[in-house]
């Protein structure tokens, strides 16, 4: 008898674990950080409405700050050494953003704004010491970027529905 009523118990807790994220399922933050390595730092800050971040770090002395208010998505990966991003996303509880940042060298720098509108964009950077500044405002723009070499940098503000695809390889551009 007292098996039955803590399986009766576990079912009914179960349960509501269920319906009540269901009830509630209009903001729904999430953020996983994996790191490795040493002196890793993750600073993930995320208003409401549908945010998820999933900051993985593997080599030593990374670092990535990423704000949300609003919007969402945003994936990063650095793996080298010494890689930062700076990703800061929507306005105040704004709409659809979204970010698949990869660093995979050494000593790569991206710094990201997306603001208000269904921004998008897809980063990598994969060679040592590359630099990327991206702004987007507005509508639908999107970029899509790769930097396959070393010591290259970028520069790229949008306005409204843009969409621009860069790809540099080699080194020095």
């Amino acid at each position: 008898m007292v098996h039955q009523f803590r399986t009766s118990l576990a079912a009914v807790i179960v349960a509501a674990m269920v319906a009540i994220p269901a009830a509630f399922a209009q903001p729904s933050n999430v953020a996983e950080i994996s790191q490795s390595g040493l002196e890793l730092s993750a600073d993930v800050s995320q208003e409401l409405s549908a945010n998820r971040a999933e900051i993985t770090q593997a080599g030593e002395d990374h670092r990535a700050t990423l704000t949300q208010s609003g919007g969402g998505l945003a994936i990063i990966r650095q793996s080298g050494f010494d890689n930062r991003a700076e990703i800061r996303q929507g306005g105040a509880y704004a709409g659809a953003n979204s970010l698949n940042l990869l660093q995979d060298g050494t000593d790569n720098r991206a710094e990201v704004d997306q603001l208000d509108g269904g921004n998008a964009a897809d980063l990598e950077q994969s060679g040592d010491d590359n630099r990327i500044e991206l702004l987007q405002i507005g509508g639908g723009n999107s970029l899509t970027h790769q930097q396959l070499g070393s010591s290259l940098r970028i520069k790229v503000t949008q306005f409204g529905g843009a969409s621009i695809s860069v790809t540099q390889s080699g080194s020095g551009h």
